[in-house]
């Protein structure tokens, strides 16, 4: 059944499209779907609107043959490097529209090659632990956008949220206030840490992907250049990251954990188990994580 309250979250890789689906029953959220669709190639974020949306249709229609989406709202959730990440300090007497004007020059200096008109960019405050005034800036290609947007609009889905797979991933953790959580997540080719003070994000570093030994390190130089005692550490990734796991915790002396982000919602009643749910949960925290920005 259709409801304007159901919700379907993808989430798109250089490798795969991953799919989890909510959908409203007895006044509650219940996961209806998880299931995903590798690439026959990889997928080309550069690529033309209509190729876009070609291997994006086609891998939509393979995931749901046999099980229909009963969703109108869809979220989608893209690589890190995809997005055009920075940090800058701001003063905060600036109006809403200066600070716009100052966030689009900073772009241009940061990305001389690039014209910010051609991004959609969006930016936050971080939360310090001294005076400076930070905001963390977030640009993504508005082409990429509006072929993404097209490709929604062609199966009659209404496009809710566009956000990269590391704050997608964070929307399934249990932050707590009085605690700092260090979240970690990979693509392919980039790493993203992020650190919440309580509830909070402080501030986020990103590294190019090596190899396990670089990224231990990468993320004990983060620590400790923060000087911060983190009662929790999350990893995740759309691939396994198990070995990674082990070398951090081994580094770290600290639990670091892969969150299930199914442990926390029901099942449906038409839900059909299969391998990614009861083998793989983890793998899809970032499609869970954007599926549940809406709830």
């Amino acid at each position: 059944m259709f409801s304007n309250l159901n919700h379907v979250g993808l989430n798109i890789t250089r490798n795969k499209l991953q799919l989890v689906e909510v959908v409203r029953e007895a006044s509650k959220f219940c996961l209806e779907n998880v299931n995903e669709h590798i690439f026959d190639d990889e997928f080309d974020f550069n690529s033309e609107e209509s190729e876009i949306i070609s291997i994006l249709q086609a891998s939509l229609n393979s995931l749901t043959g046999e099980t229909p989406l009963k969703s109108k709202n869809i979220s989608v959730s893209l690589p890190l490097n995809e997005f055009k990440v920075f940090k800058i300090p701001f003063e905060t007497s600036l109006s809403p529209s200066a600070l716009d004007e100052h966030v689009k020059w900073e772009f241009s200096i940061l990305f001389p090659m690039l014209k910010s008109e051609d991004y959609i960019i969006r930016f936050t405050k971080l939360t310090g632990r001294n005076k400076e005034k930070k905001l963390l800036v977030v640009g993504l290609s508005s082409k990429l956008v509006k072929s993404i947007h097209k490709f929604c609009v062609a199966n009659k889905l209404n496009l809710k949220y566009i956000d990269n797979s590391h704050f997608a991933f964070n929307s399934t953790l249990r932050i707590s206030e009085s605690q700092n959580i260090l979240s970690i997540y990979l693509c392919s080719v980039c790493c993203s840490i992020n650190s919440y003070l309580g509830k909070k994000l402080h501030t986020t570093k990103q590294t190019e992907v090596i190899d396990n030994k670089s990224l231990i390190n990468f993320v004990n130089e983060f620590i400790e250049n923060q000087n911060i005692a983190y009662d929790k550490i999350f990893l995740s990734s759309s691939f396994d990251v198990d070995e990674l796991r082990l070398g951090l915790e081994t580094e770290l002396q600290i639990s670091v954990e892969l969150v299930n982000p199914f442990d926390s919602i029901q099942t449906s009643k038409s839900f059909i188990q299969n391998a990614y749910f009861l083998n793989a949960p983890n793998l899809f925290s970032a499609a869970a994580g954007i599926c549940y920005r809406k709830l």
